[in-house]
């Protein structure tokens, strides 16, 4: 793992080195009407989440935005998973199963609540802010981490590229 060593730099030089990206993912999620406590969609790289190999990066926001138009799906609650690697959470459109070893790599959960979403007409777009969560790159060889997608309350059809994900990531 990378190591930030942060006596080595005066102030001016920590705060100049600090990088802040918006990367943007779009999931390839379940089709069919789900339900709930169901996998929407399996983890999806992140790539350069992290600035080197194995390096550390602060999840600062979560702006999700679902193109669902339906009365039924006004803001459907989901949590995002997120890990060190590609590993199913389990089959989509059905109960999360996973292993012991994909338990092991997850670095955290982000809830989206029903809340959290504004109705944009032709969407729905909810935003998570100060998340504070720390991303830790996937090996010594990699600057990605992932997110999956569990939907929480029953949901209708959705395109399969219905949400687009977008992360404010901080890098040192």
């Amino acid at each position: 793992m990378a190591n930030t060593k942060i006596r080595d730099f005066s102030v001016v030089e920590r705060l100049g080195k600090m990088d802040v990206d918006i990367v943007t993912v779009t999931p390839t999620i379940e089709t069919s009407t789900i339900d709930a406590n169901d996998v929407l969609f399996n983890p999806v790289e992140i790539t350069n989440a992290v600035s080197v190999p194995g390096g550390r990066s602060l999840l600062h926001s979560i702006c999700l935005i679902d193109q669902t138009n339906t009365s039924v799906d006004a803001g459907v609650e989901i949590d995002l998973v997120f890990s060190q690697d590609s590993t199913n959470l389990g089959t989509l459109d059905a109960a999360v199963d996973c292993a012991d070893t994909v338990l092991d790599g997850i670095l955290g959960i982000v809830n989206v609540s029903a809340d959290d979403y504004v109705d944009m007409i032709n969407g729905q777009i909810a935003t998570k802010t100060n998340v504070g969560l720390i991303l830790i790159g996937a090996s010594t060889t990699s600057q990605s981490v992932y997110v999956g997608g569990v939907i929480r309350e029953t949901g209708t059809a959705r395109a399969a590229d219905a949400i687009d994900i977008r992360l404010g990531i901080i890098k040192d």
